[in-house]
């Protein structure tokens, strides 16, 4: 599993493996369980959560219950609620496991003191946070401007595994869309010649 950690960071940045084994001195390592929550609505994120094995997902809750998936999460990604995170403000999402998954959790409290012992964690964070922020506007203009057909063309495109792993209706969220207009979309492009 650390493997996995070590490659996704050397890709972005210069890490020895002496700071590399200091940096896993200081995340904790965890197991979780289909359907575990591990940040609420309402709680202080305290982790950022990076994947080793398994699949999370984050979504926000409307007045009417519904749930809005913002991200997904599996294998050499970070999930967390990076504003909750930063500012230490209730969070107004939350982050459950769709699959029994393994993880590396970094505490927000323990981040400072890497960032002073191990310096190109500091600049990777840096990087880290860029790609998430350029994502999230990414997927907003998406949203915004582009045919939710379109946008289930790209997601297929880019995560070809997402329908083996996630449900269809989590899957429409993400979209934006209902699970019905998913259906008719799926529909259409199967009859497509």
């Amino acid at each position: 599993m650390s493997e996995l950690l070590l490659e996704h960071l050397r890709s972005r940045i210069s890490i020895t493996d002496q700071e590399f084994k200091l940096l896993i001195g200081k995340l904790e390592l965890k197991k979780v369980k289909k359907k575990e929550i591990l940040l609420r609505i309402g709680e202080v994120c305290n982790y950022t959560y990076f994947v080793t094995n398994g699949l999370l997902y984050s979504f926000s809750t409307d007045l009417e219950g519904n749930e809005h998936v913002i991200h997904f999460a599996w294998e050499d990604f970070w999930i967390s609620n990076l504003y909750s995170f930063i500012n230490r403000t209730p969070s107004q999402i939350s982050i459950v496991a769709l699959e029994d998954s393994e993880l590396y959790l970094l505490r927000h409290d323990v981040l400072e003191s890497i960032f002073s012992e191990i310096p190109g964690m500091e600049r990777f964070h840096r990087i880290l946070f860029q790609k998430a922020y350029t994502s999230m506007q990414q997927r907003l203009d998406c949203t915004l401007s582009v045919p939710a057909v379109e946008r289930y063309i790209r997601l297929l495109e880019e995560n070809p595994q997402i329908l083996q792993r996630i449900p269809l209706h989590l899957i429409a969220s993400y979209l934006g869309i209902t699970p019905e207009s998913l259906s008719r979309i799926r529909r259409k492009l199967m009859t497509k010649p």
